[in-house]
């Protein structure tokens, strides 16, 4: 067989998986997530736009609002990376109990965390102050230098698994929930092998050049959710490298978010299966990611664990990857982010049979 035949035929192969998980790319996300993006997001815009109206500037003025945006926000971003650990997840704190003034918010903290069981060890306030220091440390995190970010790194277990693996030639899946500060996570294990993760750009334009300053670093590379990046995606594990991917997103069924309905602490919630098919169609290990932030500003702890096999069958599959999520959550369970809908019913998808 000729080289040509040959690389024409890895290259048809390569199409054909491409194209078998290209239904289920909307359910994945990198070591950020459309839910984390908006809620901190949100809190920027508003905090920022609160000083500058749009609707009383003139229309010369208000063109630039974005722009001047932007800027406060990127100001923001260094100045937190300039105070201590500690500093940020106290002003976290104050903004996490700030949030609690919604009725709204009240209600879906009480109403997910009751769902779980966790309504009796963890408090609303504990809940929502866990909230507001994931989305601090993560505008700090953007512009904070390497050194500094990876020393805030205070235990690590499990990575000798991750590190076995890689070094046999496998690749690697690492699915991350939203847990602690989670991307730093991300920028731990960029720092020692490259790390390939898909993303969506941001609802608000002002903010994708800051976000992808803070997370394209090391050897972490981003591909955009779509076939080239399920394309990019399938060739590092075929590399032996690390993929990443947030297994606690509901898939968008209106953007082809393939999924399957499985319990989520009892509750049937609509569940990723994307990564179920990498690990089918490439072989590789999926190991969950849990990073705890340590009490005070101590800095972080980073749990990885290897996963099972996933069974062949969808539903069951999507069940154990949320039993997995579950007991990643289980580590530190005030430091979830228990404001997102995750029972929702995506538009198009039939709801869940009642038992």
């Amino acid at each position: 067989m000729s080289q040509g035949s040959t690389r024409g035929d890895a290259l048809a192969e390569e199409e054909c998986d491409a194209v078998t998980i290209l239904g289920s790319i909307a359910s994945a996300r990198p070591a950020s997530s459309r839910v984390t993006q908006r809620a901190l997001l949100t809190i920027l815009e508003q905090s920022l736009l609160h000083l500058i109206p749009l609707r009383s500037l003139s229309e010369p003025v208000s063109r630039i609002a974005p722009s001047l945006t932007a800027w406060l926000a990127t100001w923001l971003a260094g100045w937190l990376a300039a105070r201590s650990l500690a500093t940020q997840a106290k002003i976290g704190a104050v903004l996490g109990r700030l949030m609690l003034l919604s009725g709204g918010m009240r209600n879906r903290l009480r109403e997910n965390l009751t769902q779980a069981g966790y309504a009796d060890k963890v408090t609303l306030t504990q809940a929502a102050t866990g909230i507001g220091q994931m989305a601090i440390e993560t505008a700090g995190l953007w512009r904070t230098p390497d050194d500094v970010l990876l020393g805030r790194v205070k235990i690590v277990e499990g990575w000798d698994a991750v590190l076995a693996t890689r070094d046999a030639g496998r690749g690697v899946i690492l699915l991350t929930p939203h847990l602690g500060t989670f991307e730093i996570a991300s920028l731990f294990i960029g720092a020692q092998m490259p790390l390939t993760a898909m993303f969506r750009p941001p609802r608000v334009a002002w903010a994708e050049p800051m976000m992808r300053a803070g997370r394209d670093r090391m050897q972490i590379r981003s591909e955009p959710a779509e076939m080239s990046g399920i394309r990019a995606m399938l060739k590092a594990l075929r590399r032996g490298e690390t993929v990443g991917m947030l297994p606690d997103q509901v898939p968008d069924a209106g953007k082809g978010g393939d999924g399957a309905w499985a319990n989520f602490f009892g509750r049937p919630a609509y569940t990723m299966t994307l990564a179920q098919k990498f690990a089918k169609t490439t072989g590789a290990l999926a190991v969950m990611v849990a990073c705890v932030r340590l009490p005070a500003g101590g800095g972080y702890r980073i749990v990885f664990t290897p996963l099972q096999p996933f069974s062949e069958d969808t539903e069951v599959s999507a069940r154990e990857l949320n039993s997995a999520v579950e007991q990643a959550i289980g580590l530190a369970a005030d430091q979830y982010l228990w404001s997102y809908n995750r029972y929702k019913v995506p538009a198009g998808i039939p709801a869940p049979s009642s038992p």
